[in-house]
């Protein structure tokens, strides 16, 4: 029952040895860093003791790695979906089949994203050293692995919907990483510069519950920002909350809930672009589109004349 598009791309990718050559590689990197740590921790005193604190900054910098693989390199996966099925002029055979085209772009939103997944499965082994010393529940984990896929869907279906909409691969990959900057700098000058460049003195400082409204609405598509805010959330540090509570110093408790949980509200948000653009996606690549004008099919604009001088006759 698996999909036929996503069985197809899964034989095809495994029968190379380049994935696990990747694979591989990433894994014995990943591995190298981490007994560098431990290392250093161990043997870096003078009284050769180790520190187990050191094992949540090792498990940050590991989420943080994989953060930045994904939204790295998911665009350059998934842009040439679409796109490079109709460059290799296949397109068409594809669309004949019985499969619909919701098949047809999950198949290849998933065959793109399968390889995303092994790294991150991949690397739980070295992450589940952090389970030995304490301080890293395993939900936690699993809550951060849950939260890059839903990441790495949102910008895997808006590369689909580029790689649909254009023929070739390199606007959509372009197109794709100018929507990432945007999301991962637009936000965070459009939150800050503004509030930043005012000067507001004691009287104004009354009514800026709207800026503070602003300001969070602004940072919850920004991957970055709800990732640290995750962060922030299980390791009870102040890289992202708490600074951002303190710039904004608010009352509302609804709005102290938002900054509290941006990485929830941006998995809504994901969830929320990532159905809109498989909709869309799906709208492009439909070879059936019915134009109907009340009630009945449209025909071509000859032969509506020909049936006007018909009647006029």
């Amino acid at each position: 029952m698996m999909n036929p598009v996503l069985r197809r791309e899964a034989v095809t990718s495994l029968r190379g040895w380049k994935n696990f050559a990747v694979l591989t590689f990433y894994l014995g990197v990943t591995a190298l860093g981490a007994g560098l740590v431990i290392y250093a921790g161990m043997f870096d005193g003078w009284d050769y003791s180790f520190d187990p604190q050191i094992m949540t900054v090792l498990y940050v910098v590991l989420a943080a790695v994989q953060m930045a693989l994904i939204t790295l390199t998911v665009p350059a996966l998934t842009a040439g979906s679409i796109s490079g099925e109709r460059e290799r002029q296949t397109l068409d055979l594809l669309l004949v089949t019985k499969m619909s085209s919701f098949s047809i772009v999950l198949g290849k939103l998933l065959a793109s994203l399968a390889f995303i997944l092994l790294l991150i499965v991949g690397t739980l082994p070295v992450l589940s050293l952090v389970f030995y010393f304490g301080g890293i529940k395993i939900s936690a984990v699993l809550l951060m692995v849950c939260f890059m896929l839903m990441t790495a869907l949102m910008l895997g279906s808006i590369s689909v919907f580029f790689s649909c909409i254009f023929k070739r691969t390199v606007v959509s990959i372009m197109l794709v990483y100018i929507i990432m900057g945007v999301l991962c700098l637009g936000t965070i000058l459009a939150a800050v510069l503004p509030f930043a460049v005012r000067e507001y003195n004691a009287v104004n400082m009354r009514n800026m519950e709207p800026e503070y409204w602003r300001i969070a609405l602004t940072l919850i598509p920004n991957p970055g920002v709800a990732f640290f805010s995750l962060v922030d959330g299980q390791l009870g540090s102040n890289i992202v909350t708490r600074n951002l509570l303190s710039m904004l110093n608010s009352r509302n408790s609804t709005l102290n809930w938002i900054v509290e949980n941006i990485w929830l509200m941006n998995m809504l948000f994901d969830a929320a672009v990532t159905a809109l653009f498989m909709a869309l996606s799906c709208r492009a690549i439909n070879p059936v589109r019915e134009h109907r004008h009340g009630g009945a099919e449209r025909k071509p604009k000859k032969e509506r004349k020909k049936g006007k001088k018909k009647e006029a006759v």
